[in-house]
């Protein structure tokens, strides 16, 4: 018997779109919840065969992996759910602790780029720490902290990113293993067709759409905000994707943090 496609699915509202119609289960599938970070940890180590993950994870190991065309995890202007959270001006940021994100290698990598080449600041890096003057937060979390009124500035990567550089990063990527690739291509090609009318279908009753998500993942914010959340997302990957991603990597290679800036390998 051929054993079940195995699919990282992370359980925060931006994903919602990927997975609200498969939530019961779809056939031949078996699906894995977790952090971005923690996806991340699963396909280096061959345990499941694709996942909507981190668009750094992919540069780290790109020889390793293949990409879903057309598909991605970002936003038009703000994304709402990757922020800097913080006591001060991010200009008044140098030598002060910032809390790292536990959940994203992106959006701690996008935070470095912005505090070196950005903002010119450089402040220490730490774990989660309570007194720290400031933190990166991503998902469903850093959409309860923000409403939380413990942070007096609030900043959108996403948003600071594109006024800076002039094109929409995307923060998670269709990552699919290039063993995977090799063995299951048409398991991986009809499932990729299976995200396709997802979103569609969630685009065309979001209401519906999150009424499902909601009685498995409980929203973070009352409905007509969720709503709202999605006036911004964006799950098509375009060329000016393409673009911010090159530039972002460069600009990691560049800080350090990559050793180099790999193309993007799709399947087919």
């Amino acid at each position: 018997m051929t054993p079940a496609l195995s699919v990282g699915r992370i359980p925060f509202l931006v994903c919602a779109p990927y997975f609200h119609n498969s939530l019961s289960g779809l056939p031949g599938v078996r699906f894995a919840d977790g952090s971005p970070r923690l996806l991340n940890t699963l396909l280096s180590s061959n345990q499941i065969d694709c996942a909507p993950s981190s668009s750094f994870e992919y540069a780290l190991h790109a020889d390793k992996y293949r990409l879903l065309p057309g598909l991605c995890t970002s936003g038009r202007g703000e994304v709402k759910s990757v922020l800097l959270l913080s006591q001060m001006p991010w200009e008044e940021l140098n030598g002060k602790s910032v809390s790292l994100s536990p959940d994203s290698e992106t959006s701690n990598a996008l935070f470095r780029v912005l505090c070196q080449f950005r903002f010119k600041v450089a402040p220490s890096l730490v774990g989660p720490a309570e007194n720290a003057s400031a933190l990166v937060a991503i998902g469903d979390y850093a959409l309860r902290e923000s409403r939380s009124g413990r942070w007096l500035y609030r900043y959108d990567l996403a948003e600071v990113w594109q006024s800076w550089r002039g094109t929409p990063l995307p923060f998670g990527l269709w990552i699919v293993r290039s063993e995977a690739w090799e063995t299951r291509r048409t398991e991986l090609m009809e499932y990729s067709k299976h995200l396709r009318d997802s979103l569609d279908s969630f685009f065309a009753d979001p209401v519906a759409a999150l009424k499902t998500w909601n009685r498995h993942y409980p929203l973070p914010m009352p409905m007509n905000e969720a709503l709202d959340f999605f006036q911004t997302t964006d799950y098509a990957l375009t060329s000016q994707h393409e673009a911010a991603l090159k530039d972002f990597y460069g600009l990691c290679r560049e800080a350090g943090l990559l050793f180099g800036a790999p193309a993007l390998r799709f399947v087919g």
